[in-house]
C-alpha cells in the first residue's frame, strides 16, 4: 500500500504540473488537455480502489502506472531542458503500460508466454526504441521551438526519421498482437469471464486498432485521427468502467443475502440443491460441488465418485470450503469468479455453515440410530435370557414338583374317590397346564425354529399354525444377524395376528427376497383392508423397531381390497467365525 500511495502522490504531482505545462504550451485544444488530465486522474483513482479491494493483485499497480505514465508524457512541454528530455523519452510510455494492463487484466499477471512476449515488445517499442533516436534528435532541426535536448550527441534528422518509422511499425505490430490476444480470450472465455473482461476489452480493442491505424497509415490521416479520438474517449471511460465494476462487485455481494435466506429456511439441503443454489448465486452454470468424505479422505461428486480437481488457472478455479480448519466441500468454478472475491467469500461462508450444520445433524442422527439399535439389541438379549430362564429355571422346577405329585399319587393308591388323591390329581393337571403355557411363552420369546434353522423356517412354522391358508414364496433366506431375523419374525407374527383379529381374511401370503445387502418382506391378505399405522399399536411398535435398525415399513390397505405390509431391511448374510454358530443356540 505504501508503494501505491507513493506512486499515486507522484502521479498527482506530475498531473498537476503536466496540466499546467500543457495548458501554457497552447499546442493542444483545451478539450484535449482536460480529457487527458481527467483520464490520468481517473486511472490513479481506479488503481487505488483496485489495490484496496485486491491488495495482492497487480492490476491496481498497473492502473496507477498508466496514470503516472500519462502525466509523465506531458513533461515534454516543460521549458527546462532536462525535464523536456525526460518527457521526450517517455512520450509513448503510457502505450506500454496500457498494453500490459490489457494483457494482464483482470488478475494483473501475464499468464502465458505469448502475453509476456507481447508486453515486453510493447515496452521495447514505447520506451527503449525512442531512446535509440534521442541522441540524434534536435528540436530546432524539425522546426520546433523547444528546449535543448540534453542527451543530443549528433543532430541527424534522417536517423530520427528511421527510428520514428520503426517505432510506428513496431507499435502497429504490437497493437495487432494485443487485438489478437483480446479476441482470442473473448472467444474462449465463459460468460462470467466476458462479464469481467467487457470494460477493458472494448477499450483495449478500440485503442489497439487506433494505434495500429496510426502506425500503419500514419497519425495524420483522417482514419487515424478518427480512431485516435475514439481511443481517447474510450480510454478516458476505461477507469470509470473499472470503478463501476468494483462497485458492482461490492453491491453484488449483498445479493448473497437471498442465498443465505434460502439456505437458512431449508431443513435439509441435498448436495445437488446446494450446488444449484450456489450456481445461481454466482451465475456460473459450470460450477461443481464435491463433498469431503472422512473415510476415503477425498472429495466426492454427486454420484459418490472421487472428484478430480482442475489446475487453478485460466481453465478453471478451485475454492475449498471448510469450517474451523475442517474440510467440508470444494467448488470448481469459472476462474472469473476469483475477481468477485467478496461474493465468492460470502457464498463460501454461507455454504460452510449449512454443511457444518448438516454434518452435526447427521452425526447426532447416527448416534441416535446407534443408540436405538443398542436398545433393541439389549431388549432382545434380555428377552432371550428371560426365555432361557423360563425354560431352564421355572419349567424345571415345575417338572420336579410334578414328579413329587406323581410319587404321592402312586403311594396313595389307585382309588380316585379318596379325597386327597382327587386333590393331588387336580393339582397335577394344573401343573401340566402351567408347564404348557410357560413353554408357549418361552418359545414365543425364544422361538426354537428361528434359533436353529433361521428366519425362513420360523416363518413357515408360523404359517403352518395359521387357521387359514398361507402361502410362503421366495427363495430361502440365509442366516442373518439375530436382530434382523427376530425383527422379520415379529413382523410376520404381528401381521398374522392382525389378519386373524381384524381382516376377516380367507388366505394370506408371505414373500421374502434377499438381495445381498437388503431383505424385502411382503405380507398380504385378502381381507377387508382399512388398516393403518395410526390404528394399530402393534404396527407402530414394529415400525419403531424397523426404523431403529435402518429399515422402512409401509402399509397399503385400501378398503375392501386387503392389506399389504412391505418391509425393507438393510442386512448382509451372517458369516460366523470358524467354530462358532451363526446364532446363539439355546437348549430349548
Amino acid at each position: 500500500m505504501r508503494l501505491i500511495g507513493f506512486l499515486s502522490a507522484c502521479g498527482v504531482a506530475l498531473g498537476s504540473a503536466g496540466l499546467y505545462l500543457k495548458w501554457r504550451d497552447g499546442s493542444h485544444p483545451h478539450a484535449d488537455v482536460i480529457l487527458g488530465g481527467l483520464t490520468g486522474f481517473l486511472f490513479l483513482a481506479a488503481g487505488v480502489v483496485a489495490h484496496a479491494r485486491k491488495p495482492h493483485a497487480r492490476v491496481g499497480l498497473l492502473m496507477v502506472l498508466v496514470g503516472v505514465s500519462l502525466f509523465a508524457e506531458d513533461l515534454q512541454f516543460s521549458p527546462t531542458p532536462w525535464v523536456f528530455t525526460i518527457g521526450v523519452l517517455l512520450s509513448h510510455a503510457s502505450v506500454a503500460f496500457s498494453a500490459h494492463l490489457v494483457l494482464a487484466f483482470p488478475s494483473g499477471e501475464l499468464r502465458t508466454t505469448a502475453r509476456r512476449i507481447i508486453a515486453a515488445s510493447a515496452y521495447v517499442v514505447a520506451i527503449v526504441w525512442p531512446a535509440i533516436g534521442l541522441p540524434f534528435y534536435h528540436p530546432a532541426s524539425h522546426g520546433l521551438h523547444k528546449p535543448e535536448n540534453v542527451l543530443l550527441v549528433w543532430d541527424n534528422p534522417a536517423m530520427v526519421g528511421i527510428v520514428n518509422a520503426g517505432m510506428r511499425l513496431g507499435s502497429g505490430v504490437v497493437a495487432v498482437a494485443v487485438v489478437w490476444v483480446m479476441l482470442r480470450r473473448w472467444t474462449r472465455a465463459s460468460w462470467p469471464m466476458r462479464y469481467v473482461l467487457a470494460p477493458i476489452f472494448v477499450t483495449g480493442v478500440i485503442g489497439a486498432l487506433a494505434t495500429a491505424l496510426g502506425g500503419i497509415l500514419g497519425h495524420e490521416t483522417r482514419y487515424a485521427q478518427a480512431g485516435l479520438l475514439a481511443y481517447k474517449i474510450a480510454f478516458c471511460l476505461l477507469p470509470l468502467g473499472f470503478i463501476a465494476g468494483v462497485l458492482r462487485v461490492r453491491v453484488g455481494a449483498t445479493r448473497v443475502d437471498s442465498l443465505l435466506v434460502e439456505l437458512g429456511l431449508s431443513d435439509d439441503v441435498s448436495p445437488e440443491r446446494l450446488r444449484s443454489i450456489i450456481s445461481r448465486s454466482l451465475k456460473d452454470p459450470t460450477l461443481r460441488l464435491g463433498l469431503w468424505d472422512e473415510h476415503r479422505m477425498s472429495y466426492l461428486d454427486g454420484d459418490g465418485n472421487g472428484m478430480e480437481l482442475p489446475a487453478d488457472d485460466e481453465s478453471g478455479a478451485v475454492t475449498f470450503i471448510d469450517y474451523e480448519d475442517r474440510p467440508l466441500a470444494v467448488l470448481t468454478h469459472d476462474p472469473a469468479l476469483r475477481e468477485d472475491r467478496v461474493r465468492l467469500d460470502a457464498v463460501k461462508a454461507g455454504a460452510s455453515i449449512v454443511l457444518e450444520r448438516q454434518r452435526l445433524a447427521g452425526a447426532m442422527l447416527a448416534e441416535v440410530r446407534r443408540s436405538r439399535v443398542r436398545i433393541v439389541e439389549a431388549t432382545d438379549a434380555e428377552r432371550r435370557r428371560f426365555g432361557q430362564d423360563l425354560h431352564d429355571g421355572v419349567q424345571q422346577t415345575l417338572v420336579i414338583a410334578a414328579t413329587h405329585l406323581r410319587t404321592a399319587i402312586d403311594r396313595l393308591g389307585a382309588d380316585p374317590r379318596t379325597p386327597a388323591l382327587a386333590a393331588l390329581t387336580s393339582c397335577e393337571q394344573a401343573l401340566g397346564k402351567v408347564r404348557e403355557e410357560l413353554s408357549e411363552i418361552a418359545h414365543g420369546l425364544h422361538p426354537p425354529a428361528l434359533t436353529y434353522f433361521g428366519v425362513s423356517a420360523a416363518v413357515e412354522a408360523l404359517a403352518r399354525d395359521m387357521p387359514i391358508a398361507v402361502t410362503v414364496a421366495g427363495e430361502d433366506v440365509p442366516r442373518l444377524e439375530p436382530i434382523v431375523e427376530y425383527t422379520v419374525y415379529m413382523v410376520v407374527k404381528e401381521a398374522f395376528a392382525n389378519t386373524l383379529k381384524h381382516a376377516r381374511a380367507t388366505e394370506a401370503r408371505v414373500r421374502m427376497r434377499h438381495s445381498g445387502d437388503a431383505l424385502l418382506l411382503e405380507v398380504a391378505d385378502d381381507g377387508v383392508g382399512g388398516a393403518s399405522l395410526s390404528a394399530r399399536r402393534g404396527l407402530l411398535g414394529l415400525q419403531d423397531r424397523i426404523q431403529a435398525i435402518g429399515g422402512a415399513m409401509t402399509v397399503t390397505s385400501p378398503a375392501g381390497r386387503g392389506t399389504l405390509l412391505t418391509v425393507a431391511l438393510p442386512c448382509k448374510p451372517l458369516v460366523p467365525k470358524e467354530g462358532e454358530q451363526a446364532w446363539p443356540v439355546s437348549a430349548s
